[in-house]
This record gives structure tokens, sequence and C-alpha cells, in this order.
């Protein structure tokens, strides 16, 4: 079976793919670099040290912005009965990420490398300590070849120790598993939608006691006749549908289509696909209270939130976002008062994409704002 590394960039081979190479000392290994986009082919039989040198032309540490290979392309790279390996749909470094997705689904089923993933540890199928010769040769490449990169400008580029290892770890996923580990490290972007519930609301027992306490809370400060309550950043529903069944009026906003059309097909409801911005800018829906349940992670403007027609906001978010971020700017502002603040969910350590990997879920803390009247 012929054996091909799929990378973003030419140096990825050195840096994270070197007991594969070991592994195939004696055969041809076709290597796809992404950008910029080649072909290349490192033979059977040269030592190690020769097989990277043949990616030295290729290293263009300036690179960082280029259009990485349509579907298309690593279609025509990528026959049948390939053994590919590429990189992890999980890996922080988003385009390394996006890359080994892409090369996942035109490929049907990847060995990945574990890569770059702080917050995500993998269950490893594979893991290979390099002896010293191999970490030597690894480290000699970067020094030659790779110098710009240890002083990279650009985060994913740039190479740290950690992503030097010693010890390569690998895992095998097949397309429907590297949508959702792509969609779950995506998830402060759009392309979180790619996969049904990236969150595992359904399966999650963390997930599904922090809902159910959220909703408890919203209970305790609005009765379902007291009017609409609006839901800013609904996504799927999953808290939508603890309200719905609490007998609350819900006004249901997600500004990402694929979101809004689950939600609407699983709630049997036609949800706004207004954003926090638009909800400000237009005021067209006053309601009581309006209801901001783990939603302000995206660098949005927090005083937007003065604009909301609301007399009260329900705010819920991990600790540390709600001490980093949203504390500073109500202790700055005039417009609202704390009402309530309390914890929803403690911290908690829990598996995601079925035992693929593991997690520490960060907890939620809720606080409660009330509208200072004029002149009070």
């Amino acid at each position: 079976m012929p054996t091909v590394l799929a990378v973003l960039h030419a140096e990825d081979v050195a840096l994270e793919f070197v007991s594969v190479l070991n592994r195939h000392a004696d055969e041809d290994v076709r290597v796809l670099v992404g950008v910029p986009a080649a072909e290349l082919v490192l033979p059977g039989g040269l030592p190690l040290h020769e097989r990277l040198e043949l990616l030295a032309p290729w290293i263009e540490p300036g690179r960082n912005t280029a259009d990485a290979p349509q579907p298309e392309w690593l279609a025509e790279h990528l026959p049948p009965g390939t053994r590919v390996w590429t990189h992890s749909p999980a890996d922080h470094r988003m385009r390394r990420g996006r890359f080994g997705w892409t090369v996942a689904r035109v490929a049907g089923s990847v060995t990945c490398a574990v890569g770059d993933s702080p917050h995500l540890q993998i269950l490893a199928d594979r893991a290979v300590t390099l002896d010293r010769a191999q970490t030597a040769a690894k480290i000699s490449f970067v020094a030659r070849h790779g110098g710009a990169l240890l002083d990279s400008k650009v985060a994913d580029r740039l190479v740290t120790t950690d992503r030097v290892p010693a010890v390569e770890r690998f895992f095998h996923v097949w397309q429907e598993e590297a949508d959702r580990l792509y969609a779950l490290t995506a998830s402060l972007g759009d392309e979180a939608a790619l996969a049904d519930d990236p969150w595992e609301f359904r399966g999650s027992p963390y997930e599904a006691g922090r809902l159910d306490a959220t909703a408890a809370w919203v209970a305790r400060w609005a009765a379902p006749d007291d009017g609409p309550v609006v839901e800013v950043g609904a996504c799927e529903g999953a808290l939508t549908a603890r309200l719905l069944a609490k007998g609350y009026t819900v006004r249901a906003t997600e500004p990402n289509p694929l979101f809004r059309q689950r939600l609407e097909r699983e709630q049997g409801i036609v949800a706004l696909p207004d954003s926090l911005e638009d909800l400000a800018a237009h005021r067209a829906h006053p309601a009581r209270i309006y209801l901001l349940a783990e939603m302000l992670y995206y660098g949005q403007d927090l005083d937007l939130l003065h604009d909301l027609p609301a007399e009260m906001l329900l705010i819920s978010l991990s600790g540390e976002r709600m001490a980093d971020t949203l504390w500073p700017w109500v202790r700055s502002q005039d417009v609202w008062r704390v009402t309530d603040r309390r914890e929803l969910a403690a911290p908690a350590l829990e598996t995601v994409c079925d035992g693929l990997a593991y997690v520490r879920k960060r907890g939620s803390k809720g606080l409660a704002l009330t509208r200072i009247e004029a002149g009070s």
C-alpha cells in the first residue's frame, strides 16, 4: 500500500513524521505539501538526514496566508488504496487542523499526528519514541532550514520545543470522526456547525447538568406567563428545548444558518437570524429578559449589551472568562446593576468524540444584571 504524507508545510514532515519515514525506511514515501502546493518523493533506502534534506527547497517561512489546496487537487493526488498520514483535525493551529480535516474528507480515513493540542487530550493508537540519532536528525534539520521559524511572529508557524516532539503520537480517524474533531476545535467560529451537535449536548452528562441548571436559573427570574425570553445565540436549541418544555415562549436567535435550520427542525419554532449586533442595533424585539448563555466568547463589544431592549440580562460564562472580561466591564459601567451571581456547573473532565479524546469542561457561572432606571 503506497504511503503518503500530506502536510501543510514541508517542515511538518521533520517536526511530526520522522517515525513514519523510519517505519518506511526502505520504501518510497510520497509527500504532498499544501503550501506551496507540491508533490515530491522521498526515496527509500536513503539515510534519514538525506531524505529530510530533500524537503529543504519547499520551506517558505513567509507563506503564512497562502491558500491551501482545494479538495479537488488533493483527490487527484490521493488515489484509492493509499495509506495517508496527515495533521490532526483537532490541531490547535487552525490552518493545519483544517488541512488535516480536508485530507480526511477526501481520503475517507487517515492516520493523524496528534500535533499541537493543548486543550484536548487525544488517545493515541501509536506512540513512537525517537532514538538519539533520529532526534538529532530532526533537530539538525530545523537548525539548518527552520531558523526563521524559531523566531516566527506567526503563532502557527513558530517552532517551539513542544512542537519538536521526541515521542511522536498518532491516531486513526474516519471522516465522520474527523468532522467532529474539527468542529469541536473550531467551536468559536462558524465552522463549528459542520458537525451535528458539535459540543455533544445530547450525550454529555456535564452539558446536560449545565443546561438543566441554566433553565432552572431562568425560572428563578421569570415565569412562563411573564412574556417571551429572548435567547441570544441559541445554537441548535438544547437550552431552548428545556425552556419550551417549562412553558416559556422563547424568541431564539441564531445567525449561523446551519445551526438555525437544525434548531427550527428540532424545536418546531421559527428562529431569528439576528446576531447580538443586530439585536442591539435594531432593538426590534423588546422583552423583559434577554438570555445570553455561553455565547460571549467571540470578542463582542460588551457595550452592545446597553442597547438590548431588555430590563434584565441573564449571562452565563466560564469562570475564567467571567473574571477576565465580563467583570471588568461590569465594574466600569453604570447602566446595569448586579442582581445575582451563582455557579451553574463546576469544571469537569469528560470524554468527547466517542471516547477518542477528553477535555476539561470549564464550568459555568451565571450573572444576572438589572437595568438601572434613569434618575435612580
